[in-house]
């Protein structure tokens, strides 16, 4: 992994258990630090459907797609979906490293977890609540996607060569994240990234088990 001068990583992790979510803030945005350590479990289950990764809308994050969301250029997307891809296929890596059954890819969950990294990177904030106080629990719920645990994972870096190698490493290399990744009760997930206009890039990993 390659580094720029003047690169930043910021992570944030969530372990949702038995308990209401909370996401403690332990870092700046220009440093590097780890957000959130707690599980929520929930007795609500549904059929889980792993496909292949389809490209949600990629206009305005809130807009109706019409004549006044703003368009992503082609190219901005496919970056978007390569390094969701890349991204998943390390942390698969990890998993299958350590003997454990890789995340299936869980398609309902691309838009919540894109849409995420976007609303950090348009509305300059980090942090597993959004502006309204809302966490990845009732963004999960609102998407109408059944769970019975649920955790989330955030990372942004700058500067990086390599983002997916630097967003990884970082979260590896925190027991938070790491256990997120390595929970062996995970099953599904989805990665969802947004590049900000000054080449931020943002993950956004929702896991959960069904």
């Amino acid at each position: 992994m390659q580094r720029k001068p003047g690169s930043s990583l910021i992570l944030a992790a969530a372990l949702l258990v038995l308990a209401p979510f909370t996401a403690q803030r332990v870092c700046s945005q220009q440093g590097a630090g780890v957000a959130g350590d707690g599980r929520v479990s929930r007795g609500n289950s549904s059929s889980s459907r792993a496909t292949t990764p389809r490209s949600p809308s990629l206009g305005s994050a809130d807009a109706p797609d019409d004549e006044r969301t703003p368009r992503i250029s082609s190219r901005r997307i496919r970056e978007i979906e390569s390094l969701e891809q890349q991204c998943l296929d390390e942390v698969n890596k990890v998993r299958h490293a350590r003997r454990l059954r890789p995340l299936n890819f869980y398609e309902d969950l691309l838009s919540v977890a894109r849409g995420y990294s976007r609303r950090m990177s348009e509305q300059h904030f980090f942090s597993h609540n959004d502006p309204e106080g809302r966490t990845v629990r009732e963004r999960v719920d609102e998407a109408d996607i059944r769970w019975r645990i649920v955790g989330e994972n955030l990372a942004y870096s700058n500067g990086y060569i390599n983002p997916v190698a630097a967003s990884l490493r970082g979260w590896m290399e925190s027991p938070g994240h790491r256990r997120n990744i390595l929970d062996p009760d995970y099953n599904l997930t989805a990665i969802g990234a947004w590049i900000g206009p000054d080449g931020t890039v943002y993950f956004t990993e929702i896991f959960i088990k069904q």
